[in-house]
């Protein structure tokens, strides 16, 4: 019995470790660098479409959310695009126009153009996501772009609906009224300000497993996402907390001396890191399936004998 469960340990430690050494061999192997550098790069030149397209959404909320939290919303909003651009960019000046009253229905061809521009960073992550995979490149022009953009759409109104919740609480505000009906308005703050950031937490591996499920071109079960974009979702928190740490050390500093360069910079190594993040994750995915023997695709490629290989090893 002791040799047994020496031999049970030996195998539990064993199994991390040669999910590390492939993992390494496939961030080489599949350029996991390089994909990171274009999806940055395309999301950096969506990332100002996006805002605008998300200022119109969350600017077309007052049906749905009072005078006042429309107001909220905006105020932060704005607050973080002056926080990573600095306080001279006419981004700013942009999104206050698509939450006035007046143009608040500014989901029109210039939203829809702003759209398509999104759309061209997520096709990228498709590409990636393919590679990271190890699918071959089957998918066309169309397909490829349409998937990008029901991504799109998707990622959209989720950080629609993750923004207005952290700005002025849960069910759109709601939360605050029923908190009162139950009597229990005296915590509510209190325990939304404890349980907002595991809210968002959650919505990330969510979006992360929809993404993993979507965007490559594979028929694989949804638990096969799950791994990687519980990983995913805490390398993103990580990199962020440490975006935002350096946001407030360099206040008054780098990006004050740079003004929107020093922004701009500083947003395109976050984009890259949280790409990086994303492909990592899909890595992990890929390299457990082929190691429980769920099929990905029809004909993978050679990942599955690398990895029986080394086993055999």
């Amino acid at each position: 019995m002791y040799f047994g469960v020496r031999q049970y340990a030996r195998d539990a430690l064993r199994a991390p470790v040669e999910v590390a050494r492939a993992l390494i061999d496939e961030f080489s192997r599949d350029r996991v660098g390089g994909l990171s550098a274009e999806i940055a790069f395309f999301a950096l030149l969506s990332f100002f479409p996006a805002v605008i397209v998300l200022a119109a959404l969350l600017g077309s909320m007052d049906a749905v959310l009072s005078a006042a939290a429309v107001d909220d919303v905006e105020a932060w909003i704005v607050e973080q695009i002056g926080r990573v651009l600095g306080g001279d960019n006419t981004l700013e000046a942009t999104v206050n126009d698509l939450f006035d009253r007046s143009s608040a229905g500014a989901l029109t061809i210039g939203a829809l153009l702003a759209v398509y521009a999104t759309t061209r960073g997520f096709t990228a992550v498709v590409g990636a996501l393919d590679v990271a995979y190890d699918h071959e490149q089957t998918r066309g022009w169309v397909s490829t772009r349409l998937t990008g953009l029901g991504i799109t759409l998707i990622s959209l109104t989720v950080a629609a609906v993750v923004m207005v919740a952290l700005v002025v609480g849960p069910l759109f505000g709601e939360g605050e009224r029923l908190s009162e009906t139950f009597g229990v308005s005296a915590h509510y703050v209190t325990l939304w300000n404890w349980l907002r950031w595991p809210v968002v937490f959650v919505v990330m591996i969510g979006w992360a497993v929809i993404v993993y499920h979507i965007a490559p071109n594979h028929r694989a079960p949804w638990r096969i996402e799950l791994p990687g974009a519980l990983l995913a979702a805490v390398w993103w928190s990580v990199v962020s907390l440490g975006f935002s740490t350096y946001l407030s050390i360099v206040a008054s500093g780098a990006n004050a001396v740079l003004g929107l360069l020093g922004g701009a910079l500083s947003l395109l190594f976050w984009l890259y890191l949280m790409a990086m993040g994303l492909l990592v994750g899909a890595e992990i995915n890929s390299l457990l399936a082929t190691r429980r023997g769920i099929p990905l695709e029809r004909q993978p490629r050679n990942k599955s004998r690398r990895w029986r290989r080394g086993r055999a090893d």
